[in-house]
Protein backbone atom coordinates (compact mmCIF):
# COMPACT_ATOMS: atom_id res chain seq x y z
CA UNK A 1 0.00 0.00 0.00
CA UNK A 2 1.29 3.51 -0.79
CA UNK A 3 2.19 6.09 1.69
CA UNK A 4 -0.45 8.55 0.28
CA UNK A 5 -3.32 6.57 0.48
CA UNK A 6 -3.17 7.04 4.51
CA UNK A 7 -4.51 10.27 4.40
CA UNK A 8 -7.65 9.45 2.73
CA UNK A 9 -10.63 9.30 4.40
CA UNK A 10 -12.37 6.32 5.52
CA UNK A 11 -15.81 5.65 7.22
CA UNK A 12 -17.36 2.60 8.52
CA UNK A 13 -20.81 2.61 9.31
CA UNK A 14 -22.17 -0.14 11.76
CA UNK A 15 -25.68 0.04 11.50
CA UNK A 16 -27.12 3.24 12.21
CA UNK A 17 -25.53 3.20 15.51
CA UNK A 18 -21.94 3.79 15.01
CA UNK A 19 -19.27 5.31 12.33
CA UNK A 20 -16.02 5.73 12.85
CA UNK A 21 -13.89 8.11 10.81
CA UNK A 22 -10.50 7.37 9.95
CA UNK A 23 -7.79 9.90 9.29
CA UNK A 24 -10.07 12.92 11.29
CA UNK A 25 -8.00 16.02 11.43
CA UNK A 26 -10.45 18.12 14.20
CA UNK A 27 -13.63 17.80 15.35
CA UNK A 28 -15.73 21.47 14.94
CA UNK A 29 -18.69 21.14 16.24
CA UNK A 30 -19.69 18.57 18.95
CA UNK A 31 -22.96 18.07 20.74
CA UNK A 32 -25.39 15.13 21.22
CA UNK A 33 -27.98 16.08 18.18
CA UNK A 34 -24.75 17.52 15.17
CA UNK A 35 -20.90 16.16 15.13
CA UNK A 36 -19.02 17.92 12.53
CA UNK A 37 -15.37 16.80 11.98
CA UNK A 38 -12.62 17.91 9.16
CA UNK A 39 -10.70 15.35 7.43
CA UNK A 40 -8.43 16.43 4.39
CA UNK A 41 -10.59 16.42 1.85
CA UNK A 42 -14.19 16.26 3.60
CA UNK A 43 -16.13 18.16 6.24
CA UNK A 44 -18.58 15.23 7.48
CA UNK A 45 -21.65 16.79 9.44
CA UNK A 46 -23.27 13.18 11.35
CA UNK A 47 -26.96 14.35 12.47
CA UNK A 48 -28.90 12.26 15.26
CA UNK A 49 -29.93 11.93 18.55
CA UNK A 50 -27.97 11.28 21.90
CA UNK A 51 -24.72 10.96 19.95
CA UNK A 52 -21.23 10.80 21.67
CA UNK A 53 -17.35 10.77 20.55
CA UNK A 54 -14.89 8.33 21.88
CA UNK A 55 -11.49 7.32 20.69
CA UNK A 56 -10.10 10.92 19.09
CA UNK A 57 -6.67 8.89 18.99
CA UNK A 58 -4.41 8.14 15.74
CA UNK A 59 -6.75 10.61 13.61
CA UNK A 60 -9.72 8.27 14.06
CA UNK A 61 -13.45 9.17 15.98
CA UNK A 62 -15.95 7.45 16.93
CA UNK A 63 -19.57 8.47 17.01
CA UNK A 64 -22.01 6.69 18.43
CA UNK A 65 -25.35 7.35 18.79
CA UNK A 66 -28.57 7.06 16.83
CA UNK A 67 -27.08 9.00 13.59
CA UNK A 68 -30.19 9.72 11.05
CA UNK A 69 -27.95 11.31 8.01
CA UNK A 70 -24.65 12.14 7.23
CA UNK A 71 -23.85 15.08 5.09
CA UNK A 72 -20.31 15.20 3.24
CA UNK A 73 -18.99 18.49 2.10
CA UNK A 74 -16.04 18.86 -0.35
CA UNK A 75 -13.11 20.68 -0.02
CA UNK A 76 -9.16 21.14 1.05
CA UNK A 77 -8.87 22.10 3.97
CA UNK A 78 -6.97 25.75 4.87
CA UNK A 79 -3.51 25.85 5.84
Amino acid sequence: MMSWMYLDTYLHLHSNRELRVENCRRILEYNDVLVRLRTRDLTIGIWGTGLRVFDYNDNSVLVSGNITSLRLEEGRERK
